[in-house]
């Protein structure tokens, strides 16, 4: 047990390096789980298991080139993976720079078996994971508007909007809860973006539940806007009596 006491005695036991999958900043923080240490590695967001005694790479699970993923600003920015169990089976769920959702065995790092739907891109497996951006422009209006037919390898159409990912989802009971970025604050290209939605799946089946527009915070902001408003043309009325 590390303490206070100890701590300056401490040794580095062994050292890992993702050189071989493209060194990026360090963001990630392993998650310990099960015995095995899982992480993410490089640009592509590699999802690395590790043995936590000795620093062996166990298995790596890499995912398939796309055009959304080449345009993606957050690819170096993984900042790690999720962890939970299907009945009592180890899974990974990661969310990946081109904003598909994977759930890996923990043993092998195989994507689930029967999860998810097949995407159909050359390199991807039949099972195992999630195209999201359909669930998250479905009843948006400038894709609804465009009349386009969705195209996989390139998602949300770059005239129209920007969507990736940099963090890992949670699990909270029985569903997977998905965040999302868009485009640096510090280097904004457009006025007008696909809706930030939070995304929820269910964590046995892959399957899309629901999206969260908003928060009640940003209600409650947009109800204090709409206060303000009035008074102040309640004012502009007063002041023109």
């Amino acid at each position: 047990q590390i303490t206070s006491e100890n701590f300056e005695n401490l040794e580095i036991e062994w050292s890992w390096s993702d050189a071989s999958f493209g060194s990026t900043p360090p963001r990630s923080t392993p998650v310990y789980a099960n015995g095995k240490l899982f992480t993410v590695a490089g640009a592509r967001r590699h999802v690395v298991s590790i043995d936590p005694s000795t620093g062996e790479t166990l298995w790596s699970f890499r995912e398939p080139n796309t055009f959304r993923w080449e345009y993606s600003m957050r690819a170096p920015w993984g900042k790690g993976v999720a962890y939970t169990e299907i009945d009592g089976r180890g899974v990974v769920l990661i969310v990946t720079p081109a904003f598909f959702l994977y759930a890996l065995d923990a043993e092998t790092g195989k994507p689930l078996e029967n999860w998810g739907q097949p995407v159909p891109l050359d390199g991807f497996e039949e099972t195992g994971v999630v195209d999201m951006i359909p669930d998250l422009v479905r009843d948006w209006g400038p894709w609804l508007n465009s009349g386009q037919e969705y195209d996989p390898d390139i998602g949300i159409p770059l005239e129209l909007g920007y969507i990736t990912n940099s963090s890992p989802p949670i699990v909270v009971n029985d569903t997977i809860v998905v965040g999302n970025s868009a485009e640096q604050g510090y280097n904004q290209t457009r006025t007008e973006n696909v809706p930030g939605d939070i995304l929820g799946y269910d964590v046995r089946t892959g399957e899309f539940k629901w999206k969260q527009p908003e928060t009640p915070s940003s209600r409650g902001n947009d109800n204090k806007q709409k206060k303000h408003t009035k008074k102040k043309q309640q004012t502009k009325q007063q002041t023109n009596e």
